[in-house]
């Protein structure tokens, strides 16, 4: 069993507002293979979101660590609601939550994908039941009034940056799009390399505390991921699958060993 936890994707955008809620990703007239014909930018090269293939990854020495302004805790209240796609907590409009991750890390994708909107002038999970995480206690307490499409509520003292991973540092960077309609690609994306741990009882709340348009219960709704059509992912950390961590540590274990005899 798994208790997947959330995968953090940060953006910068050029201000462009999502659509409403006409279109779906399975069913009706306007389903994911029919955006293209309504939003042209959907049938665009610069598609999000992807599969972010680890191994693939360039790295890039240059990029600097994210410096996060705005989410700490505030005064003041912040409006949810059911949008019949995501639970929506507003700070400027953004999502807090999406579930069912869009963005896949190796091909996995995780329960639910965080994300925090930035106007610019835009973690994967092991095998084990954690402990509840007290950060998300309040959010996802909130949950149940806003069960209902249309339906809202408030949280107070929402302190977004506690809810996200420990390590802000390292990350893996792309140009992209909207990963709903109108799709623009006008997306600069930031999925951060580690994750969050929650208890399976919170998970299963998040699964099952909302309902769509169809009443069904808002999970696994997430866009396919899209071609990478010749982009580059950048990481501004080196990434080392652990087959081969191994083997390095095993290559400085016997490296030591032979500067030893040669002092001796």
């Amino acid at each position: 069993m798994r208790a997947l936890v959330p995968l953090l994707s940060l953006f910068l955008l050029g201000g462009q507002a999502q659509h409403g809620s006409d279109w779906t990703y399975s069913e009706g007239a306007l389903d994911e293979a029919h955006w293209p014909k309504h939003y042209p930018h959907c049938g665009g090269r610069r598609q999000s979101p992807i599969d972010l293939q680890r191994t693939k990854v360039r790295y890039n020495p240059a990029l600097k660590g994210l410096n996060l302004t705005g989410y700490e805790s505030q005064v003041g209240e912040f409006p949810m609601v059911n949008n019949g796609h995501t639970g929506k907590g507003k700070r400027g409009g953004a999502p807090v939550h999406k579930l069912g991750s869009e963005h896949t890390v190796d091909g996995i994708r995780h329960v639910i994908e965080v994300r925090g909107f930035k106007d610019a002038p835009n973690g994967n999970s092991r095998v084990k039941d954690y402990p509840e995480n007290t950060y998300y206690s309040n959010f996802i307490s909130h949950l149940a009034n806003i069960k209902y499409p249309g339906q809202s509520t408030t949280l107070t003292g929402l302190d977004v940056q506690d809810m996200l991973p420990e390590n802000l540092q390292h990350y893996y960077s792309y140009q992209g799009s909207l990963t709903t309609p109108p799709c623009t690609e006008n997306v600069h994306w930031f999925v951060l390399a580690d994750f969050v741990k929650l208890s399976r009882m919170q998970v299963w709340k998040l699964e099952n505390s909302l309902l769509d348009h169809q009443n069904k219960t808002i999970q696994n709704d997430y866009r396919r991921t899209q071609p990478l059509n010749h982009r580059v992912v950048e990481s501004n950390f080196v990434y080392l699958p652990s087959s081969e961590f191994q083997f390095y540590l095993h290559k400085i274990e016997k490296d030591l060993e032979y500067l030893r005899r040669a002092l001796n």
